[in-house]
C-alpha cells in the first residue's frame, strides 16, 4: 500500500468514527427499546465503578473492569449515564483507528483493507449486538467490543506482514488486544490464545510472542496495583460461581443445536470446508492454526447470547489473505454472505437510533446527571405478569405438575406461586423504591433483593450492597452486608428466585422482621 493509498484509508477510518459518532450524539441521549434489564446491569456496574468501587473487589461480575471502564471514566467526569455509553463506544472506535490502519497497510490489499476497517469500527460503535432485529440496545456492548479485539489479534498473530520489519508493532498491538479481553471478556481470551500463540509459534514470530506477552504482564499490574493479588482471586472466584451456577447454564442454544441446527449447520459446513481447503492448500500452516482457531469460534459463539456468528467475517478475511485460489473466494463470499444481515443490523442501528420516534420514551433515571437515557413509556410502566393455571377440577388435576415454571414457595411463612415478571422492570423498580422512600428507608439502607438485579439502590438513593451482584449468578452475594431483605411477589427470574429463597431457608439462625407487605414486595429488616 503507497502512501496515497495509506493516506486514504486513514482518512476513510477517521471519518467512519466521525460520521457515525455525530450520529450517536444528535439525539441528545440514549434512546433504548429493548433490553432494559440488561442496561439496568450496565448501568449499576459504571455506576459503582464511578463511585469507585472495583469489580469483584466490591461486586461480584464474571465480566472484567476494561469491558466498562471507558464508560465510567466519562461518568466520572460528569456526563449522564446515557451520554457517557455513547462517548465510550466512540471512544473506543478512536482508539482502534491506529491499530485497524497498522493492520490494513501492512497485510492487506486496500479493497480488503476498507471492509475489514469498517467491519473493526462497526462492532465498536453499534447500538445493537447484531441479529436480524430491528432494536436499539446496549445489551451485551462488551461482546462486539471483544470481536473488534479479536479481529485485530487474529490477522496480526495468523499472517506475517507484506512489507518492512514490525514485530515489535505487530506484538504491542496482539498485546493490548489479549489484555483488554483478559481484562474485560475473559472468555474470548481462553478460547483464542491457543491458536494465536500456535500461529506465532509456526511462523516463528517469537519477537511478536515476546512483546505481546510481556504487554499482557504490563497491563496485568494495572489491577494488581490497585487491589493486589485479592483482585485476581477475587476475579477467579467470580468466574468459578459463574461456572457453577445452574441458574443460567448457557447462554442461548444447545451444543446440538450449535452444531446442527438449520440456522448454523451452513456455517459450520463452510467452516470444515475451509478447514480442508488451507490444510490441502500451499499455505497448510494456516490450516493447522484454523483447527485450533474453529473451537474457540464456536464456543464463543455458545457462550454469547443470541449466538450470533460474528466469526464468520473473519473466516472469510483469513480465506482471502490466505490465498486467491477461486474455491477460497467462493467459501469467503458464503461466509461473508451468511453473517452479512448481522453486521448489516450493527451498522445501521445508530441511524435507526436517530430516527426513532421519542414522543413517548421516558427517562429510567429522572435525576440529573442521570437523567438522558431513556425507554418507552410501555415498557416501563406496563406490568406483565404470566403465572401458571392451578386447576381443580378433578379431569384436569393431571395438568398441574407439567405447569409450574419453578414450584410454590414458602418464606417467613408467606406461600409464593409460581410466577414471572415479563414487562415493567423499570417501573416496578421505581415505584418500589419510592414505597420504601415513603415509610422511612434511608440513605444507609442496603436492601438485599432476592431476584436477578440488584439495582434497586439507584432508584431510591439507597447505598450500593457491599458484595452485591448487578445481575444474579449464584449464592447469596452481599446478603452478609444487608440491612433488608426484599421479596418480590413476582420476580424477573423465578429460577434465581428460587434459588435465592432456598438457600435463605437453609440459613442457619436467620432472623428477620416483617415492615411491610404490599402487592408489589414484602420487606424484612435484618436482625442478625
Amino acid at each position: 500500500m503507497n502512501r496515497l493509498q495509506s493516506g486514504k484509508l486513514f482518512i476513510y477510518l477517521v471519518g467512519i468514527v466521525a460520521v457515525f459518532g455525530t450520529i450517536l450524539l444528535m439525539k441528545g441521549g440514549l434512546y433504548l427499546n429493548r433490553h432494559e434489564g440488561d442496561a439496568l446491569h450496565l448501568i449499576e456496574i459504571v455506576r459503582r465503578m464511578s463511585l469507585g468501587e472495583w469489580p469483584h473487589l466490591d461486586f461480584v461480575t464474571p465480566l472484567g473492569f476494561a469491558a466498562f471502564w471507558p464508560i465510567a471514566a466519562f461518568m466520572k467526569a460528569g456526563f449522564g449515564t446515557g451520554t457517557s455509553i455513547l462517548l465510550a463506544q466512540i471512544a473506543m472506535a478512536v482508539a482502534l483507528i491506529l491499530p485497524v490502519f497498522y493492520v490494513v497497510r501492512t497485510r492487506m490489499s486496500a479493497e480488503i483493507g476498507y471492509a475489514f476497517g469498517a467491519v473493526v469500527l462497526i462492532l465498536a460503535l453499534a447500538l445493537v449486538h447484531g441479529e436480524a432485529g430491528d432494536d436499539v440496545s446496549v445489551s451485551m456492548h462488551y461482546n462486539r467490543w471483544a470481536w473488534a479485539m479479536t479481529y485485530l489479534a487474529v490477522p496480526v498473530a495468523v499472517f506475517a506482514p507484506r512489507s518492512g520489519e514490525s514485530d515489535v508493532l505487530d506484538g504491542l498491538i496482539l498485546g493490548l488486544a489479549m489484555s483488554f479481553l483478559i481484562l474485560g471478556k475473559v472468555t474470548f481470551a481462553v478460547a483464542f490464545a491457543p491458536a494465536l500463540i500456535a500461529a506465532l509459534v509456526l511462523r516463528g514470530a517469537w519477537t511478536v510472542l515476546g512483546v505481546g506477552l510481556g504487554l499482557v504482564l504490563l497491563c496485568m499490574l494495572i489491577p494488581t496495583a490497585t487491589g493486589g493479588f485479592a483482585f485476581w482471586q477475587a476475579y477467579i472466584g467470580d468466574l468459578l460461581q459463574v461456572m457453577g451456577s445452574e441458574i443460567r447454564p448457557r447462554a442461548g442454544v444447545d451444543w446440538a443445536t450449535l452444531l446442527t441446527g438449520p440456522r448454523f449447520v451452513l456455517a459450520n459446513l463452510v467452516l470444515l470446508a475451509s478447514i480442508y481447503v488451507l490444510r490441502t492448500g500451499p499455505r497448510p500452516e494456516i490450516g493447522a492454526v484454523m483447527v485450533l482457531l474453529a473451537p474457540a469460534f464456536l464456543y464463543v459463539t455458545y457462550q454469547n447470547w443470541g449466538n450470533d456468528p460474528k466469526w464468520l467475517m473473519l473466516l472469510a478475511l483469513i480465506l482471502v489473505l490466505a490465498g486467491e485460489e477461486a474455491k477460497h473466494r467462493v467459501l469467503a463470499l458464503v461466509a461473508v454472505a451468511l453473517i452479512a444481515p448481522s453486521f448489516w443490523n450493527m451498522a445501521v442501528s445508530p441511524l435507526r437510533h436517530v430516527k426513532q420516534n421519542t414522543e413517548d420514551f421516558v427517562a429510567v433515571f429522572p435525576q440529573a446527571p442521570h437523567d438522558d437515557i431513556f425507554t418507552p413509556s410501555a415498557r416501563v410502566n406496563r406490568v406483565q405478569e404470566r403465572g401458571t393455571v392451578t386447576f381443580t377440577d378433578p379431569q384436569f388435576l393431571a395438568l398441574n405438575e407439567f405447569a409450574d415454571m419453578v414450584p410454590d414457595l414458602e418464606f417467613q411463612g408467606i406461600t409464593y406461586p409460581s410466577c414471572r415478571q415479563e414487562l415493567g422492570l423499570l417501573g416496578v423498580m421505581r415505584d418500589v423504591a419510592a414505597d420504601l422512600r415513603a415509610v422511612g428507608l434511608d440513605d444507609e439502607a442496603r436492601v438485599f433483593s432476592t431476584d436477578t438485579f440488584g439495582g434497586l439502590w439507584m432508584f431510591g438513593g439507597f447505598d450500593p450492597l457491599p458484595g452485591g451482584a448487578p445481575w444474579y449468578y449464584g449464592g447469596l452475594s452481599g446478603f452478609d452486608s444487608a440491612t433488608h431483605v426484599l421479596v418480590p411477589t413476582c420476580p424477573i427470574t423465578p429460577r434465581a428466585f428460587d434459588a435465592i429463597i432456598t438457600a435463605l431457608n437453609e440459613t442457619d439462625g436467620l432472623a428477620l422482621t416483617e415492615l411491610r407487605r404490599t402487592e408489589l414486595y414484602t420487606l424484612y429488616r435484618k436482625d442478625q
